[in-house]
């Protein structure tokens, strides 16, 4: 509105400083033609009008060229964008400008890939657009792409250190995929680390796929190394990660690094910082979900990246053991409502450590869960592998979640026995108590029904044997055992 002002007042101001000059050559011109109406006079006069002095002309040339300049600048002030509003946008944009580093990367060729760090601007908060919370936002979920952001080939080498028994797991987890492809098109990704032996197998566990809110995960690890670094108090985000990582809702994980970090923009340039030094070669944390600006390409995690990182972290290869506990408590904090995919066929024995992410794309649902199962085993040592599973172009969410809590539970029906969970094979139930042998019943010729129980009419008595007794020897009904 200001800038509007000010463009009408610099009109106006055009229009007043020529007005005054148009209006006396105006009143000259009038006076002149009005003088003696003689023919030679009248020639004379119309000459001094067609070829007046030089002095005449030097205000209207000045008055006009300044009377341009302002008409130009208003005109300009109108037509162009204002309030960091686009023309034509409104306040209620997500973002009103893009993401500074949202921009498509090269593709290169397949193989190995070396990267050379470089620094990461520092965005300066004061230029941040102030970002309403969208109206859409929802759990787990994420704004519409426009489609796969293009990503370097590479990344971890696939299967090279598992052994035999691993190797069989990795079949039959292909299997299942491949079967279930064939029902419906849905692209799969599961990587799996046993971590008491350091084997790791997975089943496209380098291909990019786009995570939902799972990416926030490193929303909360980029807070993490803050407080670690002693800036920065947890106890005033309690709630933003709670309800942000534990609810997985992206308007408090903005919120989060908003107070850690003075703007989620310089939250998000640190989680990506973290993922780069971490050897996250091929995922990409683009931007907060549902703040993704103008021109953001999608984020984009890979199995096996997504559980080399679970790994570190719960080996305590990222932090100091203090907030890697930390860490690891507020990823278990996580909402009865989203613990239906790693953890949904799992038994109450297995604790899960993890971060959900799901949402409709422009090709179909995105359902992913990646984290750490851990169990005590036979031993009564604590037990521990990772998971990650990614999937997306589902026709239905339940396609997408139900999937992967069936992986999962194939993953766990190799581990468990494996390390002797005791909740594997339920122990045998009790024996049911021996009843008392029935009192010896005297021979008859006779059938008389008994008196104390007798039988309804027409319906024979039942008996627990598949034979029936003898008509002169009746037997009790056996007591159910409990």
């Amino acid at each position: 509105m200001l800038i509007r002002l000010l463009a009408v007042s610099f009109s106006v101001l055009g229009a007043l400083l020529i007005l005054p000059y148009l209006l006396k050559l105006r009143r000259k011109r009038g006076i002149e033609v009005e003088g003696p109406t003689g023919y030679d006079q009248f020639q004379q006069h119309d000459r001094s009008w067609t070829q007046p002095e030089k002095s005449d002309y030097r205000p209207l040339v000045l008055r006009s060229g300044l009377s341009l300049v302002a008409l130009v600048l208003g005109a300009f002030l109108i037509l162009s964008p204002y309030d960091n509003v686009p023309s034509g946008g409104s306040n209620s944009v997500v973002a009103a400008s893009p993401t500074p580093t949202a921009r498509p990367r090269v593709k290169p060729t397949r193989g190995a890939i070396t990267t050379v760090q470089t620094a990461t601007p520092t965005p300066d908060p004061s230029s941040a657009p102030v970002v309403q919370d969208p109206a859409n936002a929802s759990s787990g979920g994420d704004q519409t792409s426009a489609g796969a952001a293009p990503v370097p080939y590479g990344g971890i080498p696939e299967n090279v250190s598992a052994g035999p028994e691993m190797l069989a797991l990795r079949d039959r987890l292909a299997s299942e995929i491949l079967a279930y492809q064939a029902q419906g098109h849905i692209d799969v990704a599961v990587a799996v680390t046993d971590m008491q032996t350091n084997e790791t197998i997975s089943i496209g566990g380098n291909v990019p796929h786009r995570t939902g809110c799972t990416i926030m995960m490193f929303g909360l690890l980029a807070a993490v190394s803050e407080f670690q670094a002693g800036r920065g108090d947890p106890g005033s985000v309690a709630y933003s990660i709670r309800r942000g990582i534990g609810g997985s809702y992206p308007p408090e994980v903005r919120r989060l690094l908003d107070n850690v970090f003075g703007s989620y923009l310089t939250g998000t340039y640190r989680g990506r910082e973290l993922m780069s030094g971490w050897g996250m070669r091929t995922s990409y944390f683009d931007h907060v979900p549902y703040y993704g600006g103008a021109n953001y390409v999608p984020n984009i995690m890979t199995a096996l990246e997504t559980n080399d990182v679970f790994v570190r972290l719960y080996r305590g290869e990222l932090f100091d053991q203090q907030w890697t506990n930390y860490s690891i408590q507020k990823l278990t904090e996580i909402a009865s409502y989203l613990q239906y995919i790693l953890p949904g066929r799992l038994p109450a024995g297995a604790k899960v450590i993890h971060k959900i992410g799901y949402y409709v794309d422009y090709d179909g649902w995105v359902n992913n869960d990646a984290g750490i199962v851990t169990f005590k085993g036979g031993d009564g040592q604590t037990k521990s592998y990772a998971i990650s599973y990614f999937s997306q172009q589902a026709r239905t969410e339940y396609q997408g979640y139900s999937f992967g809590a069936r992986l999962s539970r194939v993953v766990w029906d190799h581990m468990a026995p494996k390390y002797g969970f005791v909740g594997t094979v339920p122990p045998p139930p009790p024996p049911p108590p021996t009843p008392a042998p029935p009192p010896p019943t005297p021979v008859v010729t006779e059938t008389p029904a008994p008196t104390d129980t007798p039988a309804p009419t027409g319906t024979p008595a039942p008996t627990a044997s598949p034979t029936p007794p003898p008509i002169a020897s009746p037997q009790p009904t056996p007591t159910p055992a409990p």
